[in-house]
């Protein structure tokens, strides 16, 4: 008997396409990047974007609480918007509920969102409630906007562009390990952490920035972790890139769990995901801006972690040992992302 394929999700995305077929002229951007982008007239461009996080894959009860949950099901798609450079407007929320669970905790979620769309002057504007017989899914549609000559894209980086992230790598991972395993962490080390993991903070400030600065020539959201998000920006650049691991920026917290594991913190800082800072390459004339222009506006400078370069694969340099890492973050339909 003939197996069926195998492959990923990145080729599950990519077949989904190829299915899907060509889209009408009015969608500038498509399928393969943070958000979709549509030309409606005028001079902006429409964003839009969903993301889904469903109990027992994305969340667990047991270590949130609904009013958090809340807030990072909007940050979570606040993150894809910032990642194009755009200011988000409205949302709608789709909301499954287990039969016959207590609906009050469903307000708390609310609430949650509430605060968060309030944060960064969303409004949610509808949405649907259904039943859902496999805990809580929570799934929500955020519409947003950007300046045409403004709006940041996964492809674009060019061959000795430097690569930056904002902030620091792995927080949400080792926030993970933390909770899934009852870790003895400092609490100095741990809430820091266990905030990011929790309650992640969308870089839209940072995002506008590089858009208005023509600062980026390509830029991604850090869900499925730098391996991943990299890859997808070489892709569809059609180039490579290089990362030195003695680069990375890692967070106190993030090296005290490795050590726990016995683990390299690189791999928590690479392949772990649910970061949401913005990954984004800059051509060498424009990065000598970038620091200066970070802190100008109030915000930390991001760090430098490697060059764009020929080829095709992600390669990370740690003293004189190469290693391709291309794709080896999170994949959802891959039964041991580690």
């Amino acid at each position: 008997m003939t197996r069926p394929p195998t492959f990923g999700e990145i080729e599950l995305i990519a077949r989904l396409a190829d299915i899907f077929g060509a889209a009408p002229p009015e969608v500038a951007l498509g399928i393969a990047d943070d958000c979709a982008a549509l030309d409606w007239g005028g001079p902006d461009f429409l964003l839009w974007t969903v993301d889904t996080l469903v109990e027992g894959v994305h969340f667990d009860l047991a270590y949130t609480s609904f009013s958090l949950l809340g807030r990072k099901s909007l940050a979570v798609n606040l993150s894809d918007i910032a990642a194009m450079g755009g200011k988000p407007a409205y949302a709608l929320l789709s909301l499954g509920w287990p039969p016959g669970r207590n609906l009050a905790p469903a307000l708390e979620f609310g609430q949650g969102l509430a605060a968060c769309a309030r944060d960064f002057e969303v409004t949610v504007v509808g949405g649907d409630t259904v039943s859902s017989t496999l805990g809580v899914a929570v799934a929500v549609t955020v519409i947003g906007r950007v300046p045409k000559a403004e709006m940041l894209r996964r492809s674009g980086a060019q061959v000795g562009d430097l690569i930056y992230v904002t902030g620091t790598l792995g927080d949400s991972a080792a926030a993970l390990e933390i909770l899934r395993r009852q870790l003895e962490v400092d609490p100095s080390l741990r809430e820091p952490l266990v905030r990011a993991h929790l309650d992640p903070q969308p870089q839209v400030a940072a995002g506008r920035l590089l858009a208005q600065g023509g600062l980026a020539t390509a830029c991604i959201d850090l869900s499925d972790g730098v391996a991943t998000d990299l890859y997808h920006i070489c892709r569809l650049s059609g180039v490579g890139a290089r990362l030195a691991t003695e680069n990375l920026p890692l967070s106190p917290g993030v090296r005290a769990v490795a050590r726990m594991l016995g683990k390299d913190p690189e791999a928590l800082a690479l392949r772990g995901g649910e970061d949401y800072q913005l990954l984004f390459t800059s051509s060498p004339a424009q990065a000598a801006r970038v620091p200066e222009t970070f802190t100008q506006a109030g915000l930390e400078a991001p760090t430098p972690i490697g060059e764009i370069c020929s080829g095709k694969e992600v390669i990370l340099i740690t003293g004189k040992k190469e290693k391709i890492i291309s794709g080896g973050g999170y994949d959802h339909f891959r039964l041991d992302p580690s």
